[in-house]
């Protein structure tokens, strides 16, 4: 299988431009030397196209959906972008819009995890899909999508951010407690490096704020690397923390097996997005681990297919969102 890798391409905060136009350019070059007749080959997006392809969507629902754009401080000058979703969204006030409970997706705390920027955007278009055949799927309720948090690392393939941080280590709630590291990441040996200070990143500063500005009953943050559903803080063994909503957490995990067949475990390191979303913001949060694929072209497939589990378990809370939310 051809992994197109961009680990060398030496980028400075000069040359976004250039990559944007660049790297689809290679990445089409080279699956033209390795792509058989009879392989059904689909590449995963790249930052630009990501970003254009999910603003063209919101586009398309325009009575349902919003674009918007945050916190442009990133190493290279990035935007994190995200799309809400709410029924006639042009006529809520932001009071009203906030006052709605909300089911908030994001993906790519780590850069080189692009499957999970798939997933979210396609959940996103299911229920923009779904929500404009039928209204009163999007009653009473409020979907956040944020497919690409760490959108340095994205462009890079780099797990950490331009500042060699693991966003998914930086969050306030139990930082630094455990699986982190004082050491700074650099590419492509990027390590746990949890960063000078909690909360010290402009990614995470800006994914708290979002989410400080929702009724939030649900979070899923998107991974790959395994394929499974990560709690918000350990149960079990060292540092173990009791989850004071776990007949609510069993419950949805037990269904979340029915429907997608992943198994549930505890994290790998603290000061993740799931525990401060979960321990600073009540929301019932997990990670879901998408794929063991990171940026692999998928042959004999499609991304869809291959995320087939995971979207339904999406899909399961989305559908039963009101059963979430105001605990702990």
């Amino acid at each position: 299988m051809f992994v197109f890798s961009i680990e060398n391409l030496f980028v400075t905060a000069a040359t976004p431009i250039l990559v944007k136009y660049l790297l689809p350019l290679l990445a089409i070059l080279c699956l033209a030397f390795v792509a058989q007749p009879s392989e059904a080959v689909e590449v995963l997006h790249n930052y630009y196209s990501m970003q254009d392809d999910t603003e063209e969507l919101a586009g398309n629902y325009p009575d349902i959906a919003i674009y918007s754009e945050h916190a442009s401080s990133t190493g290279l000058g990035l935007e994190i972008f995200s799309v809400d979703v709410a029924l006639n969204i042009t006529e809520l006030s932001e009071e009203e819009l906030a006052a709605l409970p909300t089911m908030y997706v994001d993906g790519v705390h780590h850069g080189n995890e692009g499957m999970s920027a798939e997933a979210a955007f396609l959940f996103l278009q299911d229920v923009l899909e779904r929500s404009a055949a039928d209204p009163t799927y999007l009653e009473g309720k409020r979907l956040v999508v944020t497919p690409v948090m760490n959108a340095d690392g994205y462009l890079e393939d780099c797990r950490n951010n331009w500042n060699g941080v693991d966003l998914n280590r930086n969050y306030p709630y139990m930082w630094g407690m455990y699986g982190t590291s004082d050491t700074r990441g650099s590419c492509p040996a990027s390590g746990t490096y949890r960063g000078p200070s909690e909360g010290s990143e402009a990614e995470t500063q800006a994914n708290m704020e979002m989410m400080r500005g929702m009724n939030l009953y649900v979070y899923f943050s998107g991974h790959t690397g395994s394929n499974d559903i990560v709690l918000p803080w350990k149960i079990t063994g060292e540092f173990a923390v009791p989850i004071a909503d776990w007949d609510l957490y069993e419950r949805f995990l037990n269904e979340s097996a029915n429907v997608s067949g992943l198994s549930y475990r505890d994290p790998s390191g603290a000061g993740e997005s799931i525990a401060w979303g979960y321990g600073a913001r009540t929301a019932v949060s997990v990670i879901v681990e998408v794929d063991t694929m990171q940026w692999s072209p998928i042959e004999t497939t499609t991304i869809r297919q291959a995320l087939t589990n995971e979207l339904a378990m999406y899909a399961l809370a989305w559908e039963n969102l009101e059963l979430f939310g105001g605990h702990l």
